[in-house]
């Protein structure tokens, strides 16, 4: 290993990887510590990116980014400033070049020609013109005084003068795999999502959603591009790299719009303590902001629950499939999710994932909610036992309350929670619009519906919520322009596909709606009743609303599909809605009540329900679902 030496008042050893100064000493990784001494061997001399990463890494590819890191992470240690660089020059396109002079020492660090040589270092230093570029003494001393009065005013004041404003939004990029095995993204995705709730946490600093930042998975895409798309100010990416039980994480701060890197860090740690360096990542990209922010929030302490690495992989890799929301996905989620309780039956974040994952099959009408709601409340209560500031586990409650039991004041009560525990929750702050809206306080769920969509701007099922809150306030145009861009987010979703044909629906465009109705079939499952339905649609020669015509058909497929498969009774309902048989409709919204069909206090604001509001068993309906009663528009908002 090559001897120590002397860059400026600092001491390097590379034997120890530290770099010291006076009493404090900071330690380098190996890597970052490989490229300072390759620089110090010819300080002043331009050193080619590529004969850098050659030396470092002799028999490993890496990419300039790589190299980036190591050279923002000594940049840190230093205190430099790679616009103003004293310690390390960037040379554009080129390579890099260490600026100050290097003395060897041969000696012991700690024996007397070392300390000497330390003494006259930090003499010569201290006898140096303090360093002020472009600015003569006069403006120095202004600079100072300005410092001191106004504090973190002239902060801002330099950081604009530099092109970096305050920092008040921020998204994390997905962390790149490098442990070249792609079974092993859910990882990678498992810790960009952490790192993501732990910043959220912060309620002076806007944080872009999971939805929206994976957008920018392998995108090519510049920084100040996504920044735009984002409406953010700053940018967290970085890369993960696991072996065994060990996991390395890069981390890097950047000013969006001006590409300007503000902090980096590298951390190495046990699997084990993964929860912990999530956390210290967090923390210290705060640190990193903190001046933009004009403060310094805090993040909660890290958990010092003792992780069970087997739970833990396993919860990432349930996560990731009930996130997908397929039956079968869903299902197969479960069972990691189930094999992660196993494992360490104290790890709240699997029951609130679990509770999660039975609340989309009744959502999405793959199992009875009676069967499954139950399980996903004792899930989602379990995981508040072992820690009650999850934010997850309310929201999830929240959900349970609202759709199964019919207790909005517990679904308020719980939504108020979580968003206070995670104020960039999207999805909290989406359940409360759709919460709002149902008691038709339509300014506040359209509010908050505003606020979800800020957070996630590219989740297709933000912009199918919006649509629904302002179909229910019968603001159509924006109903319609909200579900359109849910579609051309995500072609493939089925929920985007039905917000748009029902809010053609409602604006009496029939046609239109019929044929997007058909999409929405035969993406959710269904493409059998599709294809008969246009078959048959062709067959009518006048023009009109067919839907009510080929209901029958409707009805026959799904009497047939009940032998079999679960249907819900609402669905039923829906059907004869279409009919025209008012009876046969309310026979089979009662049946719905009984089992608790998710979605049945839709029929409070939706459109179609408008015809059936002087109906006293209409009325009845919504006063056993503790729904207001009134029969006064929905759009006409109550708040």
């Amino acid at each position: 290993m090559d001897g120590n030496f002397q860059v400026g008042p600092w001491l390097v050893r590379p034997s120890l990887n530290t770099v010291s100064r006076a009493s404090t000493s900071l330690h380098l990784e190996p890597k970052v510590m490989q490229v300072l001494v390759c620089l110090a061997k010819c300080p002043g001399q331009a050193l080619a990116k590529e004969q850098l990463m050659k030396s470092v890494w002799p028999d490993t590819f890496v990419t300039d980014d790589v190299l980036k890191r190591c050279i923002s992470e000594l940049r840190r240690v230093f205190e430099d400033d790679a616009h103003e660089p004293r310690i390390i020059e960037t040379i554009p396109k080129r390579g890099y070049r260490l600026l100050m002079p290097v003395d060897w020492v041969n000696e012991s660090p700690d024996s007397p020609v070392a300390r000497h040589h330390l003494e006259n270092n930090l003499r010569r230093s201290k006898e140096r013109k303090p360093w002020v570029p472009k600015l003569g003494i006069t403006a120095a001393i202004a600079v100072l005084l300005l410092l001191c009065v106004l504090g973190l005013d002239a902060v801002r004041t330099w950081q604009r003068s530099r092109g970096v404003s305050q920092i008040q939004s921020l998204a994390v990029l997905p962390l790149q795999n490098l442990s070249g095995d792609p079974a092993q993204e859910y990882f990678s995705d498992g810790m960009t999502d952490a790192l993501i709730t732990d910043l959220a946490q912060i309620a002076s600093l806007k944080v872009i959603s999971r939805t929206s930042s994976m957008q920018y998975k392998q995108s090519r895409k510049s920084l100040p591009a996504i920044a735009s798309e984002l409406n953010v100010d700053g940018i967290i990416e970085g890369t993960v790299q696991r072996s065994g039980n060990r996991v390395r994480i890069t981390a890097q701060l950047i000013h969006g719009p001006s590409d300007k890197h503000l902090w980096a860090q590298s951390y190495e740690r046990d699997l084990r303590d993964a929860l912990q360096v999530q956390k210290e990542i967090a923390h210290d990209a705060v640190a990193g902001i903190s001046a933009s922010l004009g403060a310094w929030p805090t993040l909660p302490p890290a958990s010092r629950y003792p992780l069970n690495t087997e739970a833990y992989d396993d919860y990432l890799k349930g996560r990731t499939y009930v996130r997908r929301a397929a039956q079968h996905d869903v299902v197969k989620g479960m069972e990691f999710l189930e094999r992660s309780i196993r494992h360490d039956p104290n790890y709240a974040p699997a029951y609130a994932e679990l509770s999660y994952a039975y609340q989309v099959l009744a959502m999405f009408n793959h199992r009875s909610p009676r069967e499954v709601l139950p399980k996903a409340k004792s899930a989602a209560m379990k995981a508040l036992a072992l820690d009650e500031n999850f934010a997850e586990a309310h929201s999830s409650l929240g959900l349970i309350y609202g759709q199964f039991e019919w207790d909005w004041e517990g679904e308020e009560r719980e939504l108020k929670r979580a968003i206070e525990l995670d104020p960039n929750s999207s999805i909290a702050h989406q359940r409360y619009s759709v919460h709002l809206i149902t008691l038709r306080r339509t300014t506040d769920a359209i509010r908050e519906v505003s606020t979800a969509r800020e957070l996630d701007p590219f989740s297709p099922s933000q912009h199918s919520t919006a649509s629904y809150v302002f179909r229910a306030a019968r603001q159509y145009d924006l109903a319609l322009r909200e579900a359109r861009r849910a579609v051309e987010i995500d072609p493939g979703d089925p929920i985007g596909r039905s917000n748009l044909a029902a809010t053609l629906g409602a604006m009496g465009m029939h046609n239109e709606a019929f044929k997007v109705w058909l999409q929405y079939l035969s993406l959710d499952g269904d493409g059998e009743l599709a294809k008969k339905l246009e078959t048959k649609a062709k067959e009518l020669s006048d023009p009109g609303d067919p839907g009510p015509r080929l209901a029958h058909i409707t009805l026959n497929y799904y009497q047939e599909k009940m032998k079999t498969q679960y249907v819900a009774a609402l669905t039923i309902a829906t059907v004869y809605i279409d009919l025209g048989d008012k009876d046969k409709m309310f026979e089979w919204l009662n049946k719905a009540y009984e089992e608790h069909s998710t979605g049945l206090y839709d029929i409070a604001v939706e459109p179609p329900s408008e015809s059936l509001r002087a109906d006293p068993r209409f009325q009845d309906l919504l006063r056993r679902m503790n729904l207001p009663v009134d029969s006064s528009s929905p759009g006409a908002g109550r708040n």
